[in-house]
């Protein structure tokens, strides 16, 4: 039993005397991206997008993003077709950097919308079915 003592007194001796040395590890800062508030309320490119619907019109929106990605408020943006109609022609981007409006068009034609410093997007589309 003595010896069976002597061999934990041991062993608590060495952890003793190990534990000391040991550190907690305090892992490197997270790196952060730089950000720039300006970045975001300067828009950069037009993702334009049209689609059917029941009444034969196009429904047509324009998403207004600035360099990183996100919607740019209040922008105004001309909608033209090439062959048709567009109403309003001209919209304002609301909070999320979108604007709307509605197309028909008369044939195989182009709906681009256009906003300052000359960013353009367009989309094709095929004719409205007339009714």
């Amino acid at each position: 039993m003595a010896k069976c003592r002597n061999r934990y007194s041991w062993l608590i001796v060495t952890a003793a005397l190990l534990l000391p040395g040991c550190e907690a590890y305090d892992p490197p800062a997270l790196a952060v991206a730089p950000t720039n508030p300006t970045a975001s309320t300067v828009a950069t490119r037009i993702v334009l997008t049209a689609g059917s619907r029941a009444d034969q019109q196009l429904d047509v929106s324009a998403n207004v993003l600035s360099a990183d990605g996100h919607g740019v408020p209040n922008v105004s943006v001309a909608f033209t077709i090439g062959a048709g109609t567009v109403s309003p022609t001209t919209v304002m981007t609301d909070q999320f950097g979108m604007a709307y409006t509605i197309a028909v068009s008369t044939g195989v034609t182009e709906i681009a919308a256009t906003i300052g410093a000359g960013i353009t997007s367009s989309v094709n589309v095929l004719p409205s079915p007339q009714l």
